[in-house]
C-alpha cells in the first residue's frame, strides 16, 4: 500500500519536534501504567483488578477504550462529508442501554463469568463455548490488528516510516505494560489517555473555531445539509441512515457492549452491579455523545472553513490555502492549518492518536490474554495449576496477542479501499451471530443448546457466504437506492442477525431446553438465584447508609476474608451476620484501588466503632491499617 499524503510538508525542526512528543509519550505511559503491576498479584487481580473500582474510574478509562486511533480519521472524514449526522455511529446505543443495565450486566455479574465463552458453556455447553471463542477472538483480533495498521498508516504519512516498521515499535511499547500491570494499569492508563483525548480534541476545535472568527461564523458557513442529525435517511448507499442503523447500531453496538470482552472485563472490574449500571449510563448520557463531537468536530469545522475560502477568494486571513483531495486526511489537514504550523501543539494531537491507539489495544490485548486463560489454556492444558503459574501464563497469552496483532497487519496492508470500508467489511461478517445468540440466551429460557450451536455456525456461515453471493441481502436492503456494493457493508450485518434468529427460534422449538435449575442465573428470570449464589447466602436488599471514615485495626484471630464490626456500624449499614461488604480506603480519590469485598462477622465490642480484620485480609485488599476506611453493604 502506499504511503499516503497528508497534504502538509513538515520541515525538519517540526518533524523532530512531534517526532520527540510522540516518542517521549511511548515512554511515558508504559512506566505509568508498569507503576500499578504492584496491584496485580493474582490472575483475578491481572484481569479484572478484583473487582474494586468505582463507577467514575471505569465510565472516565472507557472514553479512551472506546476511541480508537481510527476514529479522529474516520469520523473527521465522515463529518467532512456529511455533517453532523457523523455522530449516529456514537450516539445510537440508546435502545440497548436498558437490556444491558438490567439484564445483561446483572447475569454475568452475579455468575462471576470471567469470559463471554464461559457464559456460553455455562448456559449452553462446551461446544457453544469454543464456537463463541473462535468468532469473539476473529472480532477482538480484528480490532487489534485495524488499529494497529491505522496508527501505522499515520505515522507513515507523517514521517514517511514504512507500516511494516513502525507497527512492532509501537506494540513493543504498548505490550510492555499490558503484559506486567494486566486490567489496573490498563484502567489507570486509559484514565489518563482519555483526559489526553479529550484536551487534544478541544485543541483541535478550538483552533478550528478561532480560525474561523468564531462559532457565529462556523455555523453560518456550515451548509444546511451538515447542520442536520439525519441526512441521506435511504438514498445514499455509502452513508444513510437507515443502512448505518440496521448495520453498525444494531449489530455494531450490541457487539461492543454485549460480547467485547474488553468492555465486558471493565465492567466487571467495577465493585457492584449498582455501580456498573452508573457507569453504563454514564457512558450513553455523557461520554459517548461529547466523544462523537471531539472525533467529529474538526470535519464539520472543515466544511465550513472549505466554504468560507472559497466566497473569500481562496485565501483566510492568517491561513495558507487549504486543499484536502483526500477526505480521510481531513484531520491532519485541517489541524496542522488552524494550528498554524505550530509543531508543539500539533505534535501533541499527534500523541493523542496514539494515546487512542493504546488505549483501545491495552483493553483488546488484555481480553484476548484472559479468553487464552480461561477458556483455552486453563481448561484444555493446565487445569490444576496455582495463581503464580495463570498469571505468569496469562502475560505470556498478552505477549502472544500483540504479536498475532502486528502480524495481521499484513494483511490490513494488502486490503483494498478505505479504512472505513475496511472496518465495516470486516466486523459485519465477523459479529452477528454471536450477538444474537447472547441476546436469545440472556432474555430467552427456551432457547436451547442446540440451536445455540446451529445458529452460530448456520448465521456465520451464510454471512461469509454473502460476500460472493450478495443479492441474498436484496429483501432486507430493498428501501436502500443506488449501487450495491457500499449497501451491503453495513446490511450484511442484519441478514446474519435475522438468518442466524431464524434458525434458533425453529431449532429451539425442535429441540428440549435445558431443566431452569441448571441455568440459574445465567437467564433475565433467574437473576435472583444467580444473586444468592454470588453471596453464598439469601440476599439482604434492605438499603443502608454507606459509613465513612472508620479506623482500621488488625486482629490476626479473626477468620480471612471476614471483618467484624460493633452493632452501631452494622445497624447504620443495615447489615446483618454473612453480609457482602465493601471495604475501601477513605480517600475517594483511589476510586477503590485499595478495597475489597468481605463478609460481616459476629457483631464486636468497640466504643471508635474500628473496623477489624486480620492482616491477611488487610493485605489482600491493599488496605492500610493507618488509613481510615469506607464502609458499604453491596447485599
Amino acid at each position: 500500500m502506499a504511503a499516503p499524503s497528508f497534504g502538509i510538508e513538515l520541515s525538519f525542526t517540526a518533524t523532530v519536534v512531534i517526532a520527540l512528543i510522540v516518542v517521549g509519550y511511548f515512554f511515558l505511559i508504559p512506566a505509568f501504567g508498569t507503576y500499578f503491576s504492584r496491584f496485580s498479584r493474582d490472575i483475578n487481580d491481572f484481569f479484572f483488578s478484583g473487582q474494586r473500582f468505582a463507577w467514575w474510574l471505569a465510565a472516565a478509562s472507557m472514553v479512551a477504550t472506546g476511541i480508537g486511533s481510527y476514529s479522529y480519521l474516520k469520523y473527521s472524514e465522515q463529518g467532512f462529508r456529511t455533517g453532523m449526522s457523523s455522530a449516529m455511529t456514537y450516539t445510537n446505543d440508546w435502545f440497548i442501554v436498558p437490556f444491558f443495565m438490567f439484564g445483561w450486566l446483572p447475569i454475568i455479574y452475579f455468575a462471576r463469568v470471567r469470559s463471554i465463552p464461559e457464559y456460553f458453556e455455562r448456559r449452553f455447553n462446551r461446544t457453544a463455548r469454543y464456537i463463541a471463542v473462535c468468532i469473539i477472538m476473529a472480532y477482538m483480533f480484528f480490532y487489534i490488528g485495524y488499529n494497529l495498521f491505522t496508527i501505522g498508516v499515520a505515522l507513515e504519512g507523517m514521517f514517511g516510516l514504512p507500516v511494516l516498521y513502525s507497527v512492532p515499535v509501537v506494540a513493543m511499547f504498548l505490550g510492555a505494560y499490558v503484559t506486567f500491570g494486566g486490567q489496573t494499569a490498563v484502567i489507570f492508563t486509559d484514565l489518563f489517555q482519555g483526559i489526553m483525548l479529550y484536551v487534544a480534541g478541544g485543541i483541535a476545535i478550538l483552533a478550528g473555531i478561532y480560525a474561523l472568527g468564531g462559532f457565529a461564523e462556523w455555523w453560518s458557513f456550515l451548509p444546511e445539509s451538515h447542520r442536520l442529525p439525519f441526512v441521506h435517511l435511504t438514498e445514499n448507499e455509502k452513508f444513510n441512515t437507515s443502512g448505518l442503523f440496521w448495520g453498525e447500531a444494531l449489530a455494531g453496538s450490541i457487539a461492543f457492549t454485549f460480547m467485547n470482552q474488553g468492555f465486558i472485563m471493565r465492567y466487571l472490574a467495577i465493585k457492584s452491579v449498582h455501580e456498573g449500571r452508573k457507569a453504563s449510563l454514564f457512558n450513553v448520557l455523557i461520554t459517548l455523545p461529547l466523544s462523537a463531537v471531539i472525533v467529529g468536530a474538526v470535519g464539520w469545522i472543515a466544511k465550513a472553513l472549505i466554504v468560507k475560502q472559497a466566497s473569500s477568494g481562496g485565501v483566510l486571513e492568517g491561513l495558507d490555502p487549504i486543499h484536502i483531495e483526500n477526505t480521510f486526511h481531513t484531520f491532519i489537514i485541517v489541524t496542522w492549518e488552524t494550528l498554524q504550523h505550530n509543531s508543539w501543539l500539533f505534535g501533541f494531537v499527534i500523541a493523542a492518536l496514539t494515546a487512542a491507539l493504546m488505549s483501545t489495544i491495552d483493553t483488546l490485548i488484555n481480553a484476548c490474554a484472559a479468553i487464552g486463560i480461561y477458556d483455552i489454556y486453563k481448561p484444555l492444558i493446565k487445569p490444576d495449576a496455582d495463581d503464580r503459574h495463570y498469571l505468569k501464563a496469562a502475560r505470556w497469552a498478552s505477549v502472544i496477542t500483540t504479536v498475532i496483532g502486528v502480524l495481521l497487519v499484513i494483511w490490513f496492508a494488502n486490503q483494498q479501499g478505505s479504512l472505513m470500508q475496511i472496518h465495516y467489511k470486516g466486523v459485519m461478517v465477523i459479529i452477528p451471530s454471536i450477538v444474537t445468540t447472547i441476546f436469545l440466551g440472556a432474555f430467552w429460557k427456551r432457547f436451547t443448546a442446540p440451536a445455540a450451536c446451529i445458529s452460530m455456525l448456520v448465521g456465520s456461515v451464510l454471512t461469509i457466504i454473502t460476500n460472493w453471493t450478495p443479492n441474498w441481502i436484496d429483501p432486507l436492503s430493498w428501501f436502500v437506492s443506488g449501487p450495491h456494493n457500499d449497501v451491503y457493508i453495513y446490511m450484511r450485518a442484519l441478514f446474519g442477525m435475522v438468518v442466524t434468529g431464524v434458525v434458533g427460534v425453529v431449532i429451539s422449538f425442535l429441540t428440549q431446553p435445558r431443566k431452569t435449575a441448571e441455568i440459574q442465573g445465567l437467564t433475565i428470570d433467574t437473576l435472583d438465584a444467580g444473586m444468592a449464589i454470588y453471596k453464598g447466602g439469601e440476599p439482604n436488599h434492605e438499603l443502608g447508609e454507606k459509613v465513612r471514615r472508620l479506623p482500621l485495626k488488625i486482629d490476626d484471630s479473626i477468620e480471612e476474608g471476614i471483618i467484624r464490626l460493633t452493632p452501631k456500624v452494622m445497624d447504620l449499614l443495615k447489615a446483618r451476620e454473612g453480609d457482602l461488604v465493601y471495604v475501601e480506603d477513605s480517600r475517594w480519590f483511589l476510586g477503590g484501588l485499595r478495597s475489597d469485598h468481605l463478609k460481616a462477622g459476629t457483631p464486636c465490642d468497640g466504643p471508635d466503632n474500628a473496623v477489624l480484620m486480620s492482616g491477611k485480609t488487610a493485605d489482600n485488599g491493599y488496605l492500610l491499617e493507618r488509613r481510615t476506611v469506607t464502609l458499604e453493604k453491596i447485599f
